[in-house]
């Protein structure tokens, strides 16, 4: 018996050290998961953020909930609850607008990347909706690589996976594309 207990007490000892020896960590790994920099340095609730061009309202998004991280590898504004972008034609009308559940706005880089049930709907009523978008601000462009639907403003729906547009969804180039489009014969009088 008192065999078994010292064979017991060995193993025991023997998985302590084997455990305490395999967890080997270099400082920076360490540094790296214990370092502040995912902490919001800005947040807020309910927040409108405009974007401005000579003092004429570009941009406007809305958000329930809002963060801001900075850091040296990457600066961004992150919407977790979703939010709604709008942009403005020169005269102060609405030109578009988008809408999702979540989005982040990669501040260096001019990109939003908006996520889950993103619907975008032109000043012509045009609407597409897909899981994923991304706005390009700088090239003035909106694309996906997902599944998308667009329905026209006289009810044509086209489906496709992945597409490229314009911001105002006036030239769209959709791939892999299926659906039904009805044409007028105007050859008959």
């Amino acid at each position: 018996m008192k065999n078994t207990n010292n064979i017991i007490k060995s193993i025991v000892v023997l998985l302590g050290i084997t455990m305490l020896l395999s967890c080997e960590n270099s400082i920076k790994e360490v540094q790296n998961l214990t370092s502040k920099n995912e902490v919001p340095t800005q947040s807020g609730n309910d927040i409108e953020y405009i974007i401005t061009d000579s003092t004429r309202i570009t941009y406007r998004a809305f958000a329930p909930e809002f963060f801001e991280i900075r850091n040296p590898d990457q600066s961004y504004n992150e919407f977790q609850k979703g939010g709604k972008i709008i942009s403005y034609k020169k005269d102060g009308t609405q030109a578009w607008q988008i809408k999702a559940n979540f989005a982040k706005n990669y501040t260096n880089d001019n990109l939003w990347e908006l996520r889950y049930d993103v619907e975008a709907i032109s000043d012509d009523g045009k609407t597409i909706n897909t899981e994923l978008l991304y706005w390009d601000q700088a090239k003035h462009l909106i694309y996906s690589d997902q599944y998308v639907r667009i329905t026209t403003i006289d009810n044509q729906v086209l489906e496709g996976t992945g597409f490229t547009s314009d911001e105002k969804m006036d030239k769209i180039t959709l791939k892999k594309v299926s659906g039904e489009v009805y044409l007028d014969d105007k050859t008959q009088k």
